[in-house]
């Protein structure tokens, strides 16, 4: 039985937030689990030297992660071999599989959270990604890491099965599992109060209905069918959407303009959690239309604090996570999705629907995963 476990986290200066939220919910669940947890990242060391030069900020960035923090690496793992401590590792996101050259490959699992972008390396359509030279080169590497892994968890089933599609060592003894996200205990609804003194840095929502998209700007987050949806609604509806994540890019903002629907949009930056959550808890439906995803956090997220959610007819939002608890439609097809919030007018429908959802959310129960967790690092 493990009694030890160190957690390889990101780099914070890229800036993933899900990825740091999610190593941040594992460590949690395992500390409740009794374990003695360390999180470990790689430190900002060699990017500080950049002086305000991308080009050089990037390469410098190369440097705190593949070349000082393997080295760290390698000296705990020295250090605990000489001092007979039994420890187990835990590489939170795929992308940092190249840290498994420096760590015993039995005592260390990987979480993938979706093969999105080695994919798009490799030259898969449908992807929405997109690689650079430089970064086919890392897809391929994180591939080849991941092909050599003992232990690894897949977010979904959809993503485990893309991974053993490109995987590389196919013929190494491995076990490879499917566990799905945990849903963290933050996400309940909000009482009206709640709500309106998380919100108070956004009086343009008060007293109005809103439909919420969580999210990056990302092509294959697909924030441009939402503006053509609020298009679509301007006669059958006079909420606002609601953009929760980063800014909006140039293409979108000409999308609005063209539209001529700037009044019906607000942006909210990078909002915290807290605020996220008073959100859901006040959104006539929270739309996810994404082409492409390793999971679908917001979908869980949002049923959770009872809020409808209308996301894509794709894998695996449809077939895994939203189940029966959600709505969906074609994410090329804005009236199809103007169409089905529609449906959400009826009552007696959207009560049943927010009901679908609190019971699914229930699946991704936090302590089970953590435990299938904790399974698969003392098999």
């Amino acid at each position: 039985m493990i009694s030890k476990l160190i957690l390889i986290g990101n780099y914070k200066p890229d800036k993933q937030f899900s990825m740091l939220i999610f190593e941040g919910l594992m460590a949690d669940g395992y500390k409740k689990a009794k374990l003695q947890v360390n999180v470990i990242r790689p430190r900002e060391i060699c990017r500080k030297l950049g002086f305000n030069k991308p080009i050089l900020i990037k390469w410098l960035a190369y440097s705190d992660k593949f070349l000082l923090f393997p080295i760290e690496l390698f000296l705990i793992r020295s250090l605990h071999f000489v001092l007979l401590k039994k420890v187990n590792y835990h590489i939170c996101d795929h992308s940092n599989a190249f840290y498994l050259n420096f760590l015993p490959k039995n005592k260390t699992i990987i979480t993938c959270h979706d093969v999105l972008a080695i994919r798009a390396g490799l030259g898969f359509a449908g992807t929405y990604c997109s690689a650079t030279k430089s970064g086919k080169i890392l897809q391929k590497i994180i591939l080849k890491a991941l092909s050599g892994a003992n232990k690894l968890v897949a977010v979904s089933e959809f993503t485990l099965n893309q991974l053993i599609e490109i995987d590389t060592k196919p013929n190494i003894n491995k076990k490879w599992i499917c566990i799905h996200n945990a849903l963290s205990e933050k996400f309940v609804p909000l009482s009206a109060d709640q709500i309106k003194e998380e919100l108070t840095n956004f009086q343009q929502l008060k007293n109005k209905a809103i439909i919420l998209h969580v999210g990056s700007d990302l092509e294959r987050k697909n924030r441009k069918l939402l503006i053509h949806m609020i298009h679509e609604l301007q006669n059958d509806w006079d909420g606002l959407l609601v953009l929760a994540g980063e800014a909006l890019g140039a293409e979108l903002l000409e999308l609005i303009q063209k539209l001529n629907v700037s009044d019906r949009i607000v942006h909210i930056n990078s909002p915290s959690n807290k605020e996220i959550i008073a959100l859901y808890s006040m959104c006539e439906a929270m739309i996810f239309p994404s082409y492409s995803e390793g999971f679908g956090w917001p979908i869980i997220e949002a049923q959770a604090c009872g809020a409808p959610v209308i996301t894509s007819n794709k894998a695996p939002m449809m077939s895994e996570v939203g189940g029966k608890a959600a709505l969906y439609a074609d994410p090329d097809n804005a009236a199809a999705f103007a169409n089905q919030f529609l449906k959400i007018k009826n009552k007696a429908f959207r009560n049943q629907i927010i009901k679908f959802g609190y019971e699914n959310a229930k699946r991704f129960d936090f302590d089970t995963t953590v435990h299938k967790y904790i399974e698969l690092i003392n098999n």
